[in-house]
């Protein structure tokens, strides 16, 4: 069984459960863009932008309403960018773009503050499903491997708006590597073990 369809299987065992033991269960989608960085690849700033999407349930606790658990799963892209650029004698500068394509499932802890306003935090289990690395030349050969999970933390603030329509914004940080350091690939824009750091914008509608 794939890693994919292990998590599709564990996002739907986690709605059934919900549906069955929970009256405060509610499910939504949710769509918005990242703005992203990959510390270790000497170019900060958070210049990649992406694409946020995916789905969610939030299971409110009866007996303290102020708590909800909601698993999730989401389309992510993530990467590095360096754009080109000319300098005052008009040379035009390097190009440099990483993209990467996760499908990930945050299980986050939210608490309501008022009537609306919650803060969300919790761990992200992801699986990459594909990277591409190119500079002004195209693909860049001979790139370090990426590793194919990822655990990151993930802290938030969500806002929801006439009990159905909400803005979110987090912040997720990697705590692995993203690639894996095997000594025979090339270092070109790699100077340490890299991590990606992400910022997410998005809005939600909750059935």
């Amino acid at each position: 069984m794939t890693a994919m369809r292990k998590i599709l299987i564990l996002l739907l065992l986690t709605v059934a459960t919900a549906t069955i033991s929970a009256q405060n269960f509610r499910g939504g989608l949710r769509a918005g863009f990242t703005a992203t960085q990959m510390s270790g690849d000497e170019l900060g700033g958070f210049h990649k932008l992406g694409a946020y999407a995916g789905g969610f349930v939030n299971w409110r606790f009866i007996k303290a309403p102020k708590w909800a658990i909601q698993p999730e799963i989401n389309f992510v892209m993530k990467g590095s960018s360096k754009f080109l650029r000319a300098d005052k004698n008009g040379n035009i500068g390097s190009k440099y773009v990483l993209t990467m394509y996760y499908i990930e499932v945050p299980v986050l802890a939210k608490f309501m503050i008022v009537r609306g306003l919650e803060v969300e935090f919790g761990p992200t289990f992801g699986v990459l499903c594909g990277a591409t690395e190119k500079d002004a030349n195209g693909i860049m050969p001979g790139r370090m491997p990426f590793r194919r999970f990822e655990l990151c933390g993930m802290a938030g603030i969500s806002y929801t708006i006439r009990d159905h329509f909400g803005l979110s914004l987090r912040f997720v940080q990697t705590a692995i590597p993203v690639r894996v350091n095997d000594g025979n690939h090339s270092r070109l824009y790699l100077t340490k073990k890299q991590f990606s750091t992400e910022i997410a914008f998005s809005l939600f509608y909750q059935f």
